[in-house]
């Protein structure tokens, strides 16, 4: 195949047939078939055939979810590697990235069976049944899906000037020769993915009779999920603030509890009632090894290669509040697997999610620190301390002789307590206590300076490796965008801290108050806004969101801390500006070279 059918291959629609089947749903759901010499009844097929694009051969559900949370601060790979991959977590930007081809590529596939899908709808005029009009407003819904994600990694953010700024091309009919002769501006591509999806929740709301499908579907709920952050994302504060309370007042989701919470990702979509759209991956058709998602994340049972870990900063926002143990009480911690040194280097004897929580004698204050010499290098330090009957940690005289105090310092922090110490020159050190963890060189043959924190947030599935079903949107979603839209429109600031505690509530921490947030940092006042921010970065670590959270916010993404991140770039990607041209990827050079009009590559 030429370059040039290559483009056409991935804007149009893909161009090999499957056989016909009726599938059962829960095993081969995603089995449907992509072709041009199908009719209009074949929708059924058609559509199933979107679902399978989603992941098919990675999808872009695995490429663009590379980029989605490579590039975030909660995340740190625990050294270098030669991984296309690599690029996309230190932004040092490959034109020629195998893992930015397949994501444009795939995503583009997708849309296009999905813009089959709908002409097919209109092909079928008023012989339409009601089930095939809900397929219609499922594909409008994943067309929407792939704009909003690819806008995301090739364009510039929405809050960086949409009006003028390039996004993509849009594609929206099934003829491979019909190609736009530019890419749309970013706000005209979000226009797009409004004016679908709200075409999907017209299509997908249901008739006297019909019963919804679960969350391995798309549904009218899970569009107007979607339509909610695109809104949160556009800074349309009243919408966002409807479409999460539509969400929510639905009543067909609830927050997962305790325990079950833990282990979230070890259930199936239709059985977790939080989900409200994942994209299913299953036993018997998927890929549950080293190569999915989680395999960089932690080692189960002899598989993955457990070198990207959460990151210090996450770290020393997650762990303020702890049991009499010394263990972090927060829930969320338990996505986290800390290879302690004391429990051996045999992890297949670990359990999969946590730790076990023994009886540790070698606890430590763990910090992050710049590395001497000329670098730009941020390392982790462990400090041996003993805990005294007053409740303080105590480090040795010969360790203390480097700062101002033997016994570590405590500070308020989000109504639970923060650790400190202060070298002799000033410089002030936040870190957590905790029983010594294993370096990443000892355990993982990366480096030394980098300690292992497993994620098993992506892994685990029905018990099995790394299988894992990509969540695309959950109820917990919803409450922070609405507490979001809700302080931005000028809302009661009661209201907001509600919906802000009921996942507080859930993870077993302290729940905010208008009195409370007066004094919440050190004494100081919190401010509310800061504190939906913090909220997201617990509750969404490591599902894609952080990143453009930061970006949306027009912040600077503050890596300053440990991670491989500077061993190949240096200083020049530790602190990135919602408005630089790394924020988002480059037109795939292949791509870029082999379409028929001249598009305008990122800079």
């Amino acid at each position: 195949m030429n370059e040039a059918m290559k483009i056409k291959y991935g804007l149009g629609t893909l161009m090999v047939l499957s056989g016909l089947a009726s599938c059962s749903l829960d095993v081969n759901m995603y089995d449907g078939v992509t072709g041009e010499d199908v009719t209009s009844r074949n929708i059924v097929e058609l559509s199933q055939g979107s679902y399978s694009m989603l992941k098919y051969d990675g999808g872009l559900i695995d490429y663009g979810y590379y980029f989605w949370a490579y590039g975030a601060d909660d995340l740190s790979w625990g050294g270098t590697s030669t991984d296309s991959k690599y690029n996309l977590y230190d932004y040092s930007r490959n034109i020629a990235s195998s893992t930015t081809e397949y994501a444009w590529e795939l995503g583009y596939r997708t849309i296009g069976n999905c813009n089959r899908v709908i002409e097919m709808g209109v092909d079928l005029g008023d012989n339409i049944t009601n089930e095939e009009k809900v397929l219609v407003g499922e594909n409008y819904y994943l067309r929407a899906l792939c704009y909003f994600l690819l806008v995301n990694e090739f364009a510039q953010p929405y809050s960086n000037n949409p009006t003028q700024n390039p996004g993509l091309p849009l594609k929206l009919t099934s003829d491979p020769n019909d190609l736009p002769e530019s890419r749309s501006t970013v706000a005209a591509v979000y226009e797009q993915i409004v004016k679908d999806l709200e075409d999907a929740i017209s299509y997908m709301t249901l008739s006297q009779g019909m019963s919804s499908k679960n969350s391995c579907y798309a549904t009218k709920e899970a569009a107007e999920a979607l339509l909610a952050r695109v809104y949160l994302y556009m800074e349309n504060w009243e919408g966002a603030w409807n479409m999460a309370n539509n969400v929510i007042e639905s009543g067909r989701f609830q927050l997962l509890q305790g325990d079950d919470y833990s282990i979230y990702s070890q259930f199936v979509p239709e059985e977790n009632s939080e989900t409200i759209f994942a994209v299913r991956r299953t036993k018997l058709k998927d890929d549950g090894g080293y190569g999915r998602m989680g395999g960089l994340y932690v080692r189960v049972n002899s598989s993955g290669w457990e070198e990207m870990y959460a990151s210090s900063r996450y770290l020393e926002l997650l762990e303020l509040h702890v049991d009499k143990s010394g263990f972090p009480v927060d829930l969320r911690s338990n996505f986290i697997t800390k290879r302690y040194v004391e429990d051996g280097s045999n992890t297949d004897l670990y359990p999969v999610t946590g730790n076990p929580n023994g009886s540790y004698k070698d606890w430590t204050f763990a910090y992050a620190v710049k590395s001497s010499g000329n670098n730009a290098n941020y390392e982790y330090r462990q400090i041996t301390v003993s805990k005294q009957a007053d409740g303080s940690y105590r480090m040795s005289d010969t360790d203390a002789s480097s700062f101002q105090s033997a016994v570590v310092q405590t500070e308020s922090y989000n109504l639970g307590t923060r650790y400190y110490v202060v070298a002799n020159d000033g410089t002030k050190y936040i870190g957590r206590i905790e029983p010594r963890v294993y370096d990443a060189k000892t355990l993982r043959q990366k480096e030394t300076q980098f300690l292992v924190y497993a994620i098993n947030k992506c892994s685990y599935q029905e018990q099995y490796y790394h299988l894992w079903s990509p969540v695309i949107s959950r109820l917990a979603e919803m409450y922070l965008i609405r507490a979001e839209a809700n302080f931005e429109k000028g809302g009661d600031d009661e209201q907001t801290l509600a919906d802000v505690n009921v996942l507080r509530r859930r993870a077993g921490i302290p729940e905010w108050t208008l009195d409370n947030i007066k004094t919440a940092e050190n004494g100081q006042p919190k401010d509310i806004h800061k504190i939906i921010e913090e909220e997201r970065m617990l509750e969404f670590a490591w599902e894609g969101l952080r990143r453009f959270d930061v970006f949306r916010w027009r912040q600077t993404l503050d890596r300053r801390y440990p991670g491989g991140h500077t061993l190949k770039q240096g200083d020049r990607y530790l602190e990135i500006p919602y408005n630089s041209p790394s924020v988002c990827e480059f037109i795939p050079q292949a791509q870029y070279d082999a379409y028929p009009y001249k598009l305008e590559q990122n800079p």
